[in-house]
């Protein structure tokens, strides 16, 4: 099963139906900071997985702190409308666990992988694996991105330092966010010194109001984040210019403020 990705835009619902599965894989994380009772996942992602005849590369999420993956179905759906098969803890206290909770979450789907009685056999691309999350979901994102198996991060609206990277970062942020503002974002760029990383300020967006529902159309943050994966995870080389060079289109978008590392390539 192999080939490559046909290009498609970020900015609109991708190709393939989707359905989503609540309470799969194995427990994991808890329920709540006060609350220890162990939770499981959600899955989002093709309904049908033999379709194009590729492999499909995995998004491991991470939730805000007090949230689950319904508050992010909008993005969620949106990834796995493209062909990514994402796999969200239930957690909403994502940073809390030993493994870390979206950790366990790769381990489950590259053994459904293995598994011949899953829908997810012999259909997951094992090389492309990709994390992300919102606040305290991203700082866990930056946590797991040591893990050999993630080859490319995109924390949003946080990040601490970094360290032991496999692949490029995308640090998102809002430029209005209070809460957890874009400081912490360019300190934590600082700390990314082997891979290419940059940071992505949206300058209208606050701590949450980039999260779309639904059918919404995606905000521009989503539409930076699903881009980004599509070029790492999928090589899809139309979209890296957004990303890429001191006039990529991202730099020279008023609405943004990028700051890349020295290890970004043109």
């Amino acid at each position: 099963m192999g080939g490559a990705w046909p290009a498609a835009d970020p900015a609109e619902t991708g190709p393939f139906a989707t359905t989503t599965e609540s309470e799969v894989g194995p427990e994991a994380g808890v329920t709540s900071a006060d609350d220890d009772t162990p939770v499981r996942f959600t899955l989002f992602r093709p309904k049908d997985m033999t379709e194009g005849g590729l492999c499909h590369p995995v998004i491991t999420w991470g939730d805000g702190h007090g949230t689950t993956p319904s508050m992010y179905s909008g993005l969620l759906t949106r990834l796995a409308s493209h062909g990514f098969v994402v796999i969200a803890s239930n957690s909403a206290n994502v940073s809390k666990g030993s493994p870390a909770p979206m950790l366990v979450g790769v381990t489950w789907v590259l053994e459904q992988n293995a598994d011949p009685t899953s829908d997810l056999y012999q259909r997951i691309d094992t090389t492309h694996i990709g994390a992300t999350g919102h606040s305290e979901g991203a700082m866990a994102t930056a946590s797991v991105g040591a893990d050999s198996n993630i080859v490319t991060i995109a924390p949003i609206c946080a990040a601490s330092t970094v360290r032991n990277l496999h692949g490029p970062a995308l640090l998102l942020c809002g430029g209005q966010d209070t809460t957890l503002p874009c400081s912490g974002s360019l300190s934590a760029l600082e700390s990314i010194t082997t891979q290419p990383a940059l940071v992505a300020d949206y300058l209208t967006a606050t701590h949450a109001n980039w999260i779309t529902r639904g059918n919404s159309a995606p905000s521009p943050i989503e539409v930076a984040a699903l881009a980004w994966m599509r070029v790492q995870l999928m090589d899809d080389s139309t979209l890296r210019p957004m990303f890429y060079g001191a006039s990529c289109t991202l730099c020279t978008d008023p609405a943004w403020e990028i700051t890349q590392n020295s290890l970004m390539p043109e």
